[in-house]
């Protein structure tokens, strides 16, 4: 092994770092070191936090406890790791192979170091020092010889980095075939999140019954221990049932530690727990075996992940690449009537241009993967909400609030748009030229820009407010308001949407959510965001209000005055949507040359 190498890549990988930073100017450096120290605040917080409270607990801690203390960290950081993982699911090495297979330099280094670099994440910042705080305070309160833990932990995370690892490679191959990595892409989203709401899902349906079950329980226990405290003949006979229903507990207690040992036990991802209790039990064979088969796991995927990266890369370099389908053409029959394609299609009141830029967007969108994933979210969101509707024991007592819960239903569909409305450009990348060179006026691409993303957010919307419907007393007057007012709402957000991907533009990476070149400026935009859009969406609550009062005060009418009070607005909305998309377009034909090199920079 050459340690010079490995030194040459730390090195080069620093420098790259250094010009990125000055590359963002000062004030992206300023936010930068502000980061990076309220990141080492925060571990260095959860590591002493992690440290009282297991010196001040695990003095009383049973094996059983410990063991399901550990579960539930190991099973919370899976979590926050896969959250993760879904904004990036191809995997983008920090250091190409590409740019240095003509260099003497030993590519181990850089695949070790590539596989380091997936380390630094939210998710270990936070788990990784709170679990190295509660091995160290085991070790000081359950012996020297729960320092085993650390490697156990050390081993865990290893585990799990190399697996994710070895997947996100395995799918940048997949994306060779674009239509097949989509495909992929989009069932292994939906896979992932399925997994990991099943708990939940599993967990609100089993909820009433055990809650019910538990009241039984603990009424019974009271009511046997007043016999007991009266005393009298009945005493003996309850003492007697407490105890058969203290054995019943225990019984179950011992049934629950079983079968959650076994699938500690029996899955990788609980080894870790399961590993921490052998050693607090003094078993050190399967405290060993856990550890080796973490160890082993790691090594095993590390090697595969090294051995098909250095395959596919010297395969590509040497144009060995199969892979990718062939085109094929298509022969149109004789005196056939071709049939339009989407981007030819007109709109009534709608210009030819603006036409042409919507349909080319939404086209666009619907063949981009990773906005299939983003359009993933809202569909889970509806189900989920709809279930804990549903499960909601004061759904009769909602009814006079239904009309403010409106304005919920319809910011669905607007926050599953989010991130396309306010990076409208995101997704162009180096096609944001056709628009410079385009003698169409800005506005008009604005326009056409917010109506191709007006079927998913009002779609997402309706469907929202129609389940709202369905569950919560809505009459005709209120639920044709909150359709008003969900297209006011959708007006004033691309009003803010349109400023933002202005101001703040960002390039995404092919095939993911994640962005390019971001500066200290952009992110501060997005951030802004966050603010101004509760802000802007507020006065769309004024007709509830006017009508809760009136209901208050006992002037209600007959006249729909939340359904009359939304249409006001929505022409109101309408016309500051007029007038301010204008002068948007004037500052977008301001800025397009700023923006086309930030959305072509790579």
């Amino acid at each position: 092994m050459n340690y010079s190498h490995l030194q040459a890549v730390l090195w080069l990988r620093w420098r790259i770092l250094v010009n990125r930073i000055r590359r963002g100017g000062k004030l992206g450096g300023v936010m930068f070191g502000v980061l990076l120290f309220c990141a080492a605040c925060t571990s260095l917080g959860l590591f002493v936090l992690a440290l009282v409270l297991g010196l001040t607990t695990l003095e009383k801690a049973t094996p059983f406890g410990l063991m399901a203390t550990w579960a539930g960290l190991a099973l919370a950081f899976l979590f926050f790791w896969m959250v993760g993982l879904l904004t990036d699911l191809q995997r983008s090495d920090s250091m190409s192979f590409k740019h240095l297979l003509h260099l003497p330099v030993s590519l181990r280094w850089v695949f070790l170091y590539n596989y380091l670099s997936s380390f630094v994440s939210f998710s270990v910042g936070i788990f990784l020092p709170a679990m190295l705080g509660l091995c160290i305070a085991m070790t000081v309160v359950l012996g020297p010889a729960m320092l085993v833990s650390i490697p156990l932990v050390l081993a865990y995370f290893g585990m799990i980095t190399a697996l994710t690892y070895q997947l996100r490679g395995w799918l940048a191959r997949l994306m060779e075939d674009k239509r097949r990595g989509r495909t992929v892409l989009a069932a292994l989203t939906m896979g992932f999140v399925l997994v990991l709401q099943a708990p939940n899902l599993l967990n609100l349906t089993r909820q009433e019954s055990s809650r019910a079950e538990r009241e039984r329980v603990r009424a019974e226990r009271r009511e046997l221990r007043e016999t007991i405290a009266r005393g009298g003949p009945e005493r003996e006979a309850a003492e007697q049932a407490l105890a058969r229903l203290e054995a019943q507990e225990r019984t179950a207690e011992a049934e629950l530690d079983t079968q959650v040992s076994f699938l500690a036990a029996a899955l990788p991802v609980g080894w870790l727990p399961y590993g921490v209790r052998a050693t607090h039990e003094r078993r050190w064979l399967p405290s060993a075996l856990c550890l080796l088969g973490m160890l082993g796991i790691s090594g095993w995927s590390l090697q595969r992940s090294y051995r098909t990266t250095l395959d596919f890369t010297t395969r590509a370099r040497r144009g060995g690449s199969n892979s990718a389908a062939k085109p094929t053409k298509s022969v149109a029959k004789p005196g056939a009537a071709r049939k339009p394609s989407m981007v030819e299609r007109t709109l009534p009141f709608v210009a030819d241009a603006e036409a042409a830029i919507a349909f080319a967007t939404l086209r666009a969108l619907l063949r981009a993967p990773e906005a299939k994933l983003l359009l993933l979210s809202p569909i889970i969101l509806l189900g989920l909400f709809g279930f804990l509707l549903a499960k909601n024991p004061a759904l009769d007592q909602l009814g006079d609030y239904a009309p403010a819960m409106s304005l919920g239903a319809a910011s669905t569909g607007l926050l599953s748009i989010m991130q396309l409305i306010q990076n409208q450009f995101g997704l162009d990348r180096a096609g944001f030229r056709a628009f410079v060179l385009s003698p169409v006026p800005r506005a008009v691409v604005l326009r056409g820009k917010n109506l191709a993303v007006a079927p998913l957010a009002l779609g997402v919307g309706l469907a929202a407010l129609t389940g709202l419907a369905c569950f919560v007393p809505l009459d005709a007057s209120h639920f044709l308001g909150g359709c008003l007012q969900m297209v006011s709402a959708y007006l004033l957000f691309c009003l803010v949407g349109n400023t933002i991907s202005i101001l703040g533009p960002m390039r995404l990476k092919e095939n993911a959510l994640k962005a390019e070149n971001v500066n200290a400026k952009t992110i501060l935009w997005q951030l802004l965001s966050l603010v101004l859009i509760p802000i802007v969406l507020s006065p769309l609550l004024i007709p509830f209000g006017v009508e809760f009062a009136l209901r208050a005060l006992e002037l209600e009418t007959a006249l729909p005055v939340y359904l009359i009070l939304h249409a006001l607005g929505l022409a109101a909305v309408v016309l500051l949507y007029r007038w301010l998309i204008r002068l948007q377009g004037e500052l977008l034909q301001a800025r397009e040359q700023r923006i086309l090199e930030l959305l072509t920079r790579v």
